[in-house]
């Protein structure tokens, strides 16, 4: 696809904004596709009243009591300094932006239309140059219906699939986008529900399950890039073109002996029907292939007061994956724990991850099917710290420090500034 002008990019935003929503309060209080009540179930004996009826709130005149559009668009701006062990005279700076407009759409209070753009300088933190500004590229990261009453909800369309605590919560500035990458089951076209139930002094709780597939169409597409709508051809995990693929999660909160704790136990099948080696442009052979299998255990507590106005959040995540990448054999785990203090308007996110790749036991065969530069060691591991404040207008500024083992014997190191603001809306 032709690289876009600048003003198609802005013409989206605008759209983005006119016509979709997104994971509204799932997004700015990330919870994937599923969020936990706080309300019970029970009906109290209260008579049950029938949904509201948008001719009749027009024709009254309520409809503008409560907002029909609501969301937020931010725009974050990067400057990243890295020094890698591997080539010693390779210090590349770059400069790079990202931005967002996410809300929902409301046909009734539970019933909306939920979108997430997201906007990048078009080298993304790819760049070894400084491109704040430029052509730009966008793609939806959500573009999806969602149904959300006390007992349970219900999602279709262009969406992530919720799996995982430390994809949405995990500390440092890097955090997020690392746990996106290494395990996130986002862009897919899904089919999902929850129930949500009360149990009283044992808490909230809802019990997911989604039915997903690669999505394939036009809103897999980034506008304003080259990359294309994600071929079919490629096969790998999920990517079957058939809802063959499942994910079951159990998220609780709100328990009375643990009341700041929220937890999470989840397990997601990825279908391989085949799969072709871009890197060598062949087919993989159906002797090396095998479904992908994901477990994820995860916990945290949310804002535990500490004392002297501290409050602490610290998250720990346990991943297993089995057939990484659909290849039979290849297991990888990964070990996740992040901590993040705050205190009037600063914040210290520490965190830190390990993870191994059982690499050195793989065939040859199996070695050959994965990109030469993508392991090169049974173990690696990540660690992160950033400092944040807040100021009165909006703006938050960070700066943060990474140190990663990628390679056997040497490590990269990233020193990274960070400007964000984000305006909230609703009308």
């Amino acid at each position: 696809m032709k690289t876009v002008h600048s003003s198609i990019i802005r013409s989206l935003m605008l759209v983005g904004a006119l016509t979709c929503g997104s994971q509204a309060l799932a997004q700015t209080n990330p919870e994937g596709s599923v969020s936990v009540s706080n309300a019970s179930t029970a009906n109290n004996g209260k008579p049950l009243t029938a949904p509201p009826n948008l001719k009749e709130e027009i024709a009254e005149d309520k409809l503008l009591s409560r907002p029909i559009f609501e969301g937020k668009a931010g725009i974050s701006l990067f400057t990243e300094d890295t020094y890698s062990g591997q080539n010693t005279s390779n210090k590349p700076q770059n400069s790079y932006a990202k931005g967002y407009i996410l809300g929902n759409l409301y046909a009734t209070p539970d019933l909306y239309l939920s979108a997430n753009l997201r906007l990048q300088s078009s080298k993304g933190d790819s760049t070894t140059g400084n491109y704040y500004f430029d052509e730009g590229s966008a793609f939806w990261a959500e573009l999806a219906i969602r149904y959300d009453s006390d007992n349970y909800s219900l999602v279709a369309g262009h969406a992530s699939v919720n799996y995982s605590l430390s994809r949405d919560y995990l500390a440092g500035l890097w955090g997020k986008s690392y746990a996106k990458k290494e395990y996130g089951v986002d862009g897919m076209m899904v089919l999902g529900g929850s129930y949500k139930f009360d149990a009283g002094e044992y808490g909230n709780h809802a019990l997911s399950g989604t039915a997903f597939m690669v999505d394939t169409s036009g809103l897999s597409d980034t506008y304003g890039t080259s990359k294309d709508p994600t071929p079919l051809s490629i096969g790998g995990p999920a990517n079957t073109g058939k809802f063959n693929n499942f994910a079951i999660a159990l998220d609780g909160l709100n328990i009375a002996a643990l009341p700041k704790f929220r937890y999470q136990i989840a397990t997601v099948r990825l279908t391989t029907e085949s799969l072709y080696n871009t890197a060598t442009n062949t087919q993989v052979s159906t002797q090396y292939l095998a479904n992908e299998q994901r477990y994820v255990a995860a916990g945290l507590f949310n804002k535990l007061n500490i004392g002297g106005g501290v409050k602490l959040t610290p998250l720990v995540e346990y991943n297993r994956v089995l057939n990484s990448d659909g290849i039979a054999g290849f297991n990888k785990s990964y070990y996740v724990g992040s901590l993040l203090f705050g205190y009037k308007q600063w914040s210290l996110g520490l965190s830190g991850s390990l993870w191994d790749g059982d690499w050195s036991n793989q065939p040859t065969g199996v070695r050959k099917i994965l990109p030469s530069n993508a392991y090169t060691s049974d173990r690696w591991n990540q660690e992160q710290v950033a400092i944040g404040y807040s100021f009165d207008n909006g703006i938050k500024a960070t700066i943060a420090y990474k140190k990663e083992n990628q390679y056997i014997g040497t490590t990269s190191q990233t020193v990274g500034v960070n400007l964000k603001y984000d305006l909230p809306f609703a009308f």
